[in-house]
């Protein structure tokens, strides 16, 4: 059966079922479903946990040896089954169909986690036939219209008392990155739980966390600052940021100077969609400096770039340069209008 993401909480009062098949793009919403699952388990006596993921190379005769023989520890156990790529391969779906096929047995809870799943994967036999016995939860991507909601709804649950306009900035900083949404929700309710959460508060948090000075990257970069944003992006580095990271803060301003460039070449005035693109005040002399530095063809091919750069860093694509820092310090440099080395 598919199940709703809210309405496992309530699902799980009333006992574990067999087998439960988690997917989405979300991952912070795939994990804290399976924490879900986890606690039901151990309050239910499952108290052995094994875990498997199935890369390349995985042995798949591992679910049917574990799930077939009784615990040396415990009189039930957990497995949680992680498929990264959402294919398991002819052998994962070999196993995973018959393990279906033989009846989930009593003392075993089976959780499958399979990623972002696409259509044609959700269209595969093995996921029509897991899906047709397990209890399917969905975990879909929060967008920009539902993710102001979302954060509303998380701040509440955190106890945290806030004006709608703080919501909102929180939503610009965070925008596709759920799980940096969630890590300032916690950091506001430590640091702030006794006061109204406003926009002031929500631009110094943001400012005095480190991981954060991806924005001031993009910041320098729209300014055209390449001294700066060199010197923020070591400093990037130095802190371990993730380079994905990075680029996602990167690729959203310059996704939107594409859509702002191709309105002013239609005759459109860019700062009459300001409000629609959800920039403020503050930062309106950073993007109009942007926009009159180059036009649609350069914002496009950087956009291109940091594409590239992005299935770089996730080993998707061969590096260019001698790393990923390089490669994203060039793209910086090009926002910035200066030829990288």
């Amino acid at each position: 059966m598919r199940l709703d993401l809210t309405s496992l909480s309530s699902h799980l009062k009333q006992g574990l079922h067999p087998l439960y098949l988690l997917f989405g793009p979300e991952i912070l919403l795939v994990e804290e479903a399976l924490d879900q699952i986890r606690a039901r388990a151990r309050d239910d006596g499952y108290l052995e946990r094994l875990r498997f993921t199935a890369e390349a190379g995985f042995d798949w005769k591992q679910l049917g040896s574990y799930s077939g023989t009784l615990s040396l520890f415990a009189e039930k156990r957990l497995i949680e089954l992680r498929i990264p790529s959402g294919k398991p391969g002819k052998p994962g779906a070999q196993a995973l169909t018959e393990y279906v096929g033989q009846g989930m047995p009593d003392d075993t809870s089976l959780v499958i986690i399979g990623g972002h799943l696409d259509k044609p994967a959700q269209n595969s036999r093995w996921f029509k036939t897991v899906s047709a016995v397990a209890t399917v939860i969905e975990c879909p991507a929060i967008g920009t219209a539902k993710l102001p909601g979302w954060i509303n709804q998380r701040m509440s649950r955190k106890g945290l008392k806030f004006e709608p306009e703080a919501v909102e900035r929180l939503s610009y900083f965070v925008e596709g990155n759920l799980l940096a949404a969630a890590q300032e929700i916690n950091l506001l309710a430590l640091l702030h739980a006794d006061r109204v959460i406003t926009v002031e508060i929500i631009e110094n948090v943001i400012a005095d966390h480190a991981r954060f000075n991806v924005y001031s990257l993009a910041d320098a970069c729209l300014a055209g600052s390449a001294q700066r944003a060199v010197r923020i992006l070591h400093s990037l580095r130095s802190e371990q940021v993730e380079p994905v990271f990075v680029l996602w803060a990167l690729a959203r301003e310059t996704r939107t100077l594409c859509q702002l460039s191709a309105a002013a070449e239609s005759g459109t005035n860019p700062q009459s969609l300001f409000t629609r693109y959800r920039i403020w005040a503050s930062r309106s002399a950073l993007v109009k400096a942007a926009l009159g530095r180059f036009n649609r063809f350069h914002w496009e091919n950087i956009l291109r770039r940091l594409g590239q750069a992005d299935l770089m860093a996730k080993g998707s694509v061969p590096l260019k340069r001698k790393d990923i820092w390089e490669e994203i310090e060039s793209i910086s440099l090009g926002m910035c209008g200066t030829r990288s080395r």
